[in-house]
């Protein structure tokens, strides 16, 4: 008898056996990223298996905006107990979601998890805003983070359990005429200690890949990792990134951070490409050509990008 794919631990917590044989414990509250992981036992296809096809036992990974840990739990299982997978995850009320996801895995010898933002310097208190049902769109109350904390409307509260959809707040997502707003938030603060990916990784002497998806703050946390990529030839990153939301509408500080980076990797032989969101039937991946400068800062598409130094370029 198999066992079921999905159980319920009590207290919003579900654990899934993913389609790729680990497991993730998430919360049951959150109806964008954990409602794919229960309901597919998958989240993003293209990307996961992108993960899948750039690590390789003994490497070293990062993963930050780790959430509930499923991409530390997938890069757990691949790189095994002779590599380490590297998790970074600033929000206090999801952390324990990505430290049980990682004994749950059976990962946690080759797991270093760190509850931070990163940025580009070390040791500045930031205050986080988050929808506990949407958990893919916490921002940071900064003035030079690209996208700002709030720019949907949005009712705050002092704790988490105020903001789980419940009957004494629902009225907040309701328009005069009763009818439900999606675009709605109900928010909770908390805040987080900025630190670097040179930080974190200083011990270590060469890093496969590094994986961003960090809501508008990638720019600082490229900044920031700058020396550890320098030593690291071949590696390879993965970055969400949007043309509008983290180029167009970001103050510049934030672009020149970009075009600084840019012109680095593009010294380095780097290319850039979209990841389609989809999957050949034989479950290959898509990706765009090598994109411009021109297209990263003005066409982008809202989506996750790899990049890849032309000499290590397994797409050609």
């Amino acid at each position: 008898m198999q066992p079921a794919p999905s159980a319920y631990l009590g207290e919003h917590q579900v654990v899934v056996k993913t389609v790729w044989g680990g497991h993730v414990v998430v919360p049951s509250f959150n109806i964008d990223v954990a409602l794919g992981v229960v309901r597919d036992r998958i989240i993003e296809p293209w990307t996961t298996r992108l993960v899948q096809e750039l690590l390789r036992p003994g490497d070293v990974y990062l993963n930050a905006g780790a959430n509930f840990g499923y991409y530390v739990a997938l890069g757990g299982g691949i790189v095994g107990v002779g590599g380490r997978v590297y998790g970074v995850e600033p929000n206090p009320h999801i952390f324990p979601f990505l430290l049980k996801t990682v004994y749950w895995n059976g990962s946690p010898k080759q797991s270093r998890l760190y509850r931070r933002a990163l940025s580009n310097t070390d040791g500045t208190t930031l205050i986080f805003q988050f929808d506990p049902q949407f958990l893919g769109n916490g921002k940071a109350e900064h003035q030079h983070y690209a996208g700002g904390a709030a720019a949907v409307p949005a009712v705050r509260f002092g704790t988490l359990p105020e903001a789980i959809w419940n009957a004494e707040n629902i009225d907040h997502l309701l328009d005069a005429d009763g009818l439900m707003v999606e675009t709605k938030r109900l928010m909770v603060g908390f805040t987080a200690v900025t630190t670097t990916i040179d930080q974190i990784l200083a011990a270590e002497s060469k890093i496969a890949l590094i994986h961003l998806d960090i809501e508008g703050a990638e720019p600082f946390a490229l900044a920031g990792a700058m020396a550890t990529i320098r030593r690291s030839p071949g590696i390879r990153l993965i970055t969400e990134w949007s043309a509008e939301e983290h180029f167009l509408q970001a103050p510049q500080p934030v672009k020149d951070l970009f075009l600084a980076f840019w012109q680095e990797m593009n010294g380095r032989g780097y290319r850039v490409r979209h990841v389609e969101p989809r999957l050949a039937d034989n479950g290959s991946i898509f990706l765009s050509p090598p994109l411009s400068l021109e297209a990263m800062t003005g066409q982008a598409i809202h989506g996750d990008y790899v990049w890849v130094a032309r000499e290590n370029d397994p797409w050609g």
